[in-house]
């Protein structure tokens, strides 16, 4: 059975949710320990707290795989009780947080799934990565060889849609000049070609790969290309969602249905002029706090579950809030992980919502 590596299940992760669409004030990736040790069992928490260290080491783990940086601010020295337990136990630390937050797999699709939601859409597209228009000339006969590289290496995905490619016969011309190793032409001489116009969209994080992709495909010595960057943003990410109830509930029964399924100690309801019998089907949804996209659920969804919403938002707001609390509304993301870990044959444990700190929180 081939070692796998911390930077084996890091590189893993990646893939999935890349870094690089994290947002540019947040903290991701592998924090802490040594990339090449050995992994044969993960923790999967949502914070890095003491009583997830303290079961870490009870259970002799390598890895622990948390949703929120344990790491969240640059540090001058390392005298935290918390940092100095995991290194004595040569115990590992990598996060993924808003870019998990940003993917299909990551915290809202986790989360959409508790409340059984359909037709599902993004409420804001935005993300640390940048969306890319890359147009590339091809000689015909070359034309598939170069499409199923770039495809390979990323390129071509809009949405639920891959290999998604606009293609155009045009004419160009070039003269090699002294020292160039021409596929067509002689030096010195003008060449007029007919070619293959290839354009298509790339996320940012996945440019050089595409690109060099393109390169090794491309039978040109120099492969004339352009990158545009785009106003837009992908649609293969966002923040937040947007679906349908499979039948309409009153606000009270779905509010009711939230705290249940999420296993919440309680929610809290606003709202915002309606009755409790009023009924809705339309559901905006974001794990953590959400209220910052609470002006681009206006017009699209009767009632927004989400938490952190603070007094004058809720006096502001224009539909109904239920605040489900952070922890609740993220902690679905544990199944997920687990899912994204299902091809590596290493032992994967949970740190409980009751073993979690917050479970301490009462009401008086």
């Amino acid at each position: 059975m081939n070692q796998i590596k911390v930077k084996d299940i890091v590189a893993h992760f990646h893939e999935i949710a890349n870094p690089e669409l994290a947002y540019e004030w947040d903290n991701v990736g592998f924090q802490l320990g040594d990339a090449e040790a050995e992994v044969k069992k993960i923790l999967l928490t949502l914070d890095v707290t003491e009583n997830a260290i303290k079961k870490a080491i009870k259970e002799d783990v390598d890895l622990i795989i948390s949703h929120h940086p344990f790491i969240f601010r640059p540090i001058k020295k390392i005298t935290n009780p918390l940092y100095l337990k995991l290194i004595k136990k040569n115990i590992s630390v990598f996060c993924a947080h808003t870019n998990l937050d940003l993917v299909k797999k990551g915290v809202n699709f986790a989360f959409a799934d508790k409340l059984g939601l359909q037709n599902l859409e993004f409420i804001s597209n935005e993300s640390g990565s940048k969306l890319l228009h890359v147009a590339v000339y091809v000689p015909e006969d070359f034309m598939e060889q170069v499409v199923n590289s770039v495809f390979e290496a990323g390129a071509g995905i809009i949405g639920n849609y891959s290999n998604c490619l606009n293609d155009y016969k045009v004419s160009g011309q070039f003269k090699p000049l002294k020292g160039s190793n021409p596929l067509i032409g002689e030096t010195g001489k003008l060449e007029k070609v007919t070619e293959r116009k290839l354009e298509f969209f790339v996320d940012s994080f996945s440019l050089n790969k595409v690109i060099s992709a393109m390169k090794q495909a491309h039978p040109y010595e120099t492969p004339a290309y352009a990158v545009y960057p785009q106003e837009k943003q992908s649609d293969n990410y966002g923040l937040g969602l947007i679906g349908d109830l499979n039948k309409e509930l009153t606000i009270e029964e779905f509010s009711r249905f939230v705290k249940k399924r999420l296993k919440a100690k309680f929610v809290k309801l606003w709202l915002a002029g309606k009755n409790l019998d009023s009924t809705i089907k339309k559901i905006a949804i974001c794990g953590g706090s959400g209220s910052s996209l609470l002006s681009k659920v206006y017009g699209r969804a009767d009632i927004f579950v989400s938490s952190g919403f603070d007094y004058h938002t809720l006096l502001d707001s224009k539909i109904p809030l239920i605040d489900a609390g952070h922890f609740y509304t993220e902690y679905p993301v544990l199944e997920n992980m687990r899912k994204m870990l299902s091809g590596f044959e290493v032992e994967i444990i949970e740190l409980k919502a009751e073993e979690h700190e917050i479970q301490k929180e009462i009401m008086i």
